[in-house]
This record gives C-alpha cells, structure tokens and sequence, in this order.
C-alpha cells in the first residue's frame, strides 16, 4: 500500500517558520499607521501556504494590493497579541489580533474564527494572548480593516499542529483497493479551496465514531464521522450518504458506533473548514464490517451513460440519476444535454406557451424514461403548429433539469430540442453553437487573458480604463474576471454571431454579473439570473464589456461559460 508519509522535517519547519523563512518582495505598502523607526516590524516573508505561511506583514501587504482571491483559504502565521470580548461566547468562536512581534506595530485581525483543527473555542484557556498561531482562512479587506474573515481556523498552536490530535500516518491512494485512511483523506480535502470538492469519487476507510442521525423515509440516508481509530480526534463527516450498494437506510441499526467502513464519493472542504461528503446521497457504503452486498436486490435502473455535455450527452437513466441528487423543489445550476428517443407524447404543441412535454428512453421504450417537461423548440424558439415530434424520433435536449416534489424532468421552459432525427430518417439541427469554458482560455491561475484564438474564434481581452486587465482563476471551477470596463473582442472571421450566451458565476451571495451592466456592440443585451444573452448580433465581430464604473466585488463580470451561436 503506497502511502502518504509527512515527514517530521516538515512540521520542524513550520516551528521554525516562527523564527526564520526566506524574504519575499514586498509589492505593496502596509496598511496607514506609522511604524516606530527603533522597533522595525518585520519584512513580509511566506507564500500563503501551509508549509510557508504569510506573516503578517505579507498578509498586510497582499490584501492592501487587492489583487488576491477572496475565495481562496490562504495561511498566515503571528502571535496572538490581543483578544476582544471574554471567552468563551455564545457562537464558540473569537475575534482576535495577531502580529508578527508580541510588541510589533502592524497587526491582523481575526474576525470570529474557531479555535484548533476547527474546533469551537469552549475556554478562555483555548486560546490566549501570546500564543503562536497558524491561522487558515479567507483574507478580506472589510471597509478599510484588513482580516481573515469569520470562519477561520487555527492549523498551528505552539508547536501542535493540525489533525484533531490524530497521530495516525496518512496512508492508501484514494482507490478501491488501496482506500485513503482519514488522515490521507484529511490531508486531501484540507488543501481543497473554501467549498471546492475532489475531481473524482474517493475511497475511504475508517471506524464510526459517532452518528447524528440516519433517515429512513424519504432520502435514506445518513450523517456519521469517521475516524482511524474510531476516537473523535482527526474524524472527517460522512454528510447525507447512501447505504451499502447505493441502497437508502430502512433502520436506524444499520450502521453503529465502531463499525468499520469503505466509503466512496466526492468530498468538499465545505466553507474552508468542514472536510465532508459532497451530501444529497453522492457518497455510499462501499463495505461495512468486509461485508460489500446490502442484503437485499435493488431493481435495475438500466445503465446510466454520458456526462451531461454537449460531447457526451446524458442518457435517460444519467439524467435521472442527476437530477435526483437535487433536493426537492431545487433546479440544476447549468444545462446540460440529454440524448434519447421520444417513448411517448403527453402533449406535442402548446399554443400557450410554444413548448412539448414528452417522454424519452435509450430505445423509445417506455421504460427507464425521463420527462422532457414544457420543452422549447429548435433554437430555443417556441414550437409553432408546422413540424412536429413523433415518437421514436431521436433528440438531444438541452437546458436545466429538476427535482420537482419528487418528480425529476426538465425544468418548465428551461430547456429546448438542441437537434432533432426523425424516425424516418433525416436531421434538423439548431444553428451551429460554440460552447466554451473559462479553462478553454487560461489554464494558469491569477494570469491575465489577452489574445487568444480558441476553436478558430478570435478574441482580444482588453482592461479599457481599469488598472487591473482580465484575469483567470481556477476556484469555482474555473472563471474569467472582467473587471469594471474590461472588455473581449469576438471575431468570428467569415461567419456571422448570431447570439452570444454568458453563464456568471456566484458566490457567498453575490451574483458575479457586474451587477446587470454588461453592455454589447452591435446588438442587445439581457440578464436573467446569472445568464447574460446578448443577441440579435448578425455580425463577424461583437464586443463584450463590463459597463460598470463602480467598485466593490460585485461590479466584477465572472465568466463560467461562453456559448456562440452562428447565424444560419
């Protein structure tokens, strides 16, 4: 078994770090207040990680230059200089000040963090001025006060280090056969961005080491932590998981404390501070004790198939299974294309609305079917009374989908007939379409996007008046940030756009859509949640621009996705 071994150089290291790191420039000034020329505060030094956490003269400095990502966990270390309020509150967290020197001038403030690993602070002794933190959270610059924002935690207290207390090696690959334990997964999900989860499942294995509560009516499933060694030191949260064979719970003792356990799914480092299954029933019981049957048969769904894109669309049973990980009442963030031949018709024109409800499967039977609710036509166009659908006709849907009450199908006029083949033979496809991630443009984090060609489409970034020119992240799943009057040029060369389609992005409750003032030329310009549609183009060349003049992160344009759609 390969496995994950942290050596102990390590953590001398970051002992060390308190003492000795090497200097980093300094790109920004320190926050306003004067520093007394016979007591010099330290230079910056770190890179904001575990290893070579930020002191806090960098932590100052790179929030003061505003060019960071405020989604990102970052690492600052300092001494705890000063602490407000008395401890322990109400909400087991605290708001403190740390420095680089006890007598040190510059300072940071820690706003409402938790205490060691995570933990609520439930003692005065938990923390106190003169410690030596490691702290992991979000930097901010809250109305001109510079600060780890609430949710934090401390990673490093003097000299004890991150893992619950566990002291267990982190060991396995992540696989069936050679499973993470909890401290490898730990390690894992830790190093994950506030809210980000793994690419693919994980395997993990571990002891039950206390269980909050197991559903036996309409979801099924469970909430339980997991150790190495079944203690409640170095535990990670099973968060609403499955049973064994992705069967729902029917008891409550099913599972109990020291049961030993595989199990699969995505996890998330949820808020930067809780390693925990993704939830909605997408982690299940691999083994429970070596047994790996859940004792009874679970009636074949068929083989689900595709991965929701415009490439690889879903099947039937796929999209069933992904709409059903949707809580109830709750739509899908994003389309995604779902491929199937029409089973059955409920009604094929609604002159209300322009849309068709119909049924689809792998093979047109009717089995295995999901429903293709109050759909749109052909280029997201209403159907009109001229040629319509029949069943046994092929199609690929595109458009969101959703739980709803239990009933999982397309979401009402959210969707439309991407292409179209008759069962007697011939094709009706929608306009050409381009559909490009913010990834098809950068693949470097924080680096500026210029020129770039992409599937034979020209386009130029450009920062217009603003000092900062658009960038690329890779949290969130990847985004394109136009800042205030930046702007991308789009030149089709000898085709004409007919319609450009942004999907923005959203975070901690703000919606990343530069607050409704993306503007285009030539054509017009319509915002719908976070989905910018600018049409009625009928050009070679538009351009795209941030129009808002204002600051603040909320006058940001965050792209996900970019779809161009090409006149016939």
């Amino acid at each position: 078994m390969k496995k994950f071994i942290y050596s102990m150089l390590v953590l001398a290291a970051v002992a060390l770090g308190f003492s000795s790191c090497e200097n980093v420039p300094m790109p920004y000034g320190y926050p306003s207040g004067a520093t007394d020329p016979t007591n010099p505060d330290l230079p910056a030094t770190g890179e904001g990680t575990f290893e070579s956490p930020y002191n806090v003269a960098a932590a100052n400095a790179v929030i003061a230059g505003g060019d960071f990502d405020g989604a990102k966990n970052f690492y600052v270390k300092g001494i705890i200089t000063s602490i407000e309020g008395e401890l322990p509150n109400t909400f087991g967290n605290a708001t403190y000040y740390i420095s680089d020197k006890a007598d040190a001038s510059n300072k940071l403030e820690v706003y409402r963090g938790y205490g060691f690993d995570g933990a609520k602070i439930t003692s005065a002794d938990d923390i106190k001025v003169g410690d030596e933190v490691i702290v992991m959270g979000q930097l901010v610059n809250y109305s001109g006060t510079y600060e780890i924002t609430q949710g934090s935690k401390i990673v490093y207290l003097n000299g004890k280090s991150t893992g619950g207390g566990s002291t267990t090696t982190p060991e396995g690959e992540g696989t069936q056969a050679s499973p993470y334990n909890v401290a490898a997964a730990l390690q894992v999900v830790n190093a994950l961005d506030a809210d980000a989860q793994t690419e693919t499942e994980i395997y993990v294995k571990g002891k039950i080491s206390s269980i909050k509560n197991v559903d036996t009516g309409t979801f099924g499933n469970a909430n339980y932590y997991i150790s190495d060694d079944g203690s409640e030191k170095g535990q990670i949260y099973i968060f609403q998981s499955l049973f064994l064979g992705k069967a729902k719970f029917t008891a409550a003792d099913q599972i109990k404390v020291g049961d030993e356990v595989v199990v699969c799914g995505k996890f998330t480092n949820f808020k930067g501070n809780t390693p925990e299954t993704v939830g909605k029933g997408s982690s299940y019981l691999v083994s429970l004790n070596g047994k790996t049957e859940s004792g009874g048969t679970t009636p074949s769904t068929g083989e689900a198939k595709g991965d929701g894109t415009k490439a690889n669309p879903y099947n039937a049973v796929a999209a069933k299974n992904f709409a059903s990980k949707l809580e109830q009442g709750a739509t899908s963030e994003n389309d995604v294309y779902i491929k199937g031949k029409i089973s059955s018709i409920k009604y094929n024109f609604s002159a209300q609305y322009g849309t068709a409800t119909f049924n689809i499967s792998d093979d047109g039977k009717a089995e295995n079917e999901f429903i293709i609710y109050s759909a749109l036509y052909l280029n997201n166009a209403k159907y009109t009374e001229g040629d319509l659908l029949n069943v046994g006709d092929e199609v690929v849907i595109c458009g969101k989908v959703t739980n709803y009450n239990g009933t999982l199908e397309t979401a009402s006029q959210k969707s439309y007939l991407f292409s179209w083949t008759k069962s007697g033979g011939g094709t009706t496809p929608a306009g050409d379409a381009v559909e490009l991630a913010a990834g098809d443009f950068s693949s470097t984090n924080a680096a500026e996007v210029g020129d770039v060609t992409v599937k034979d489409i020209k386009f130029s970034f450009s920062k217009g008046t603003n000092v900062n020119a658009p960038k690329y992240y890779t949290t969130g799943g990847g985004t394109i940030r136009m800042y205030p009057t930046n702007a991308v040029a789009i030149d089709a060369g000898s085709k004409k756009i007919a319609k450009v389609t942004i999907v923005c992005d959203s975070y901690n409750g703000i919606d990343y859509t530069a607050e409704g003032k993306g503007t285009c030329s030539p054509g017009t310009a319509k915002l719908d949640g976070l989905t910018y549609t600018f049409s009625d183009i009928n050009a070679a060349k538009v351009t795209i621009t941030n129009g808002n003049t204002g600051t603040g992160g909320a006058t940001q344009l965050r792209i996900k996705t970019m779809t161009i759609t090409f006149a016939k």
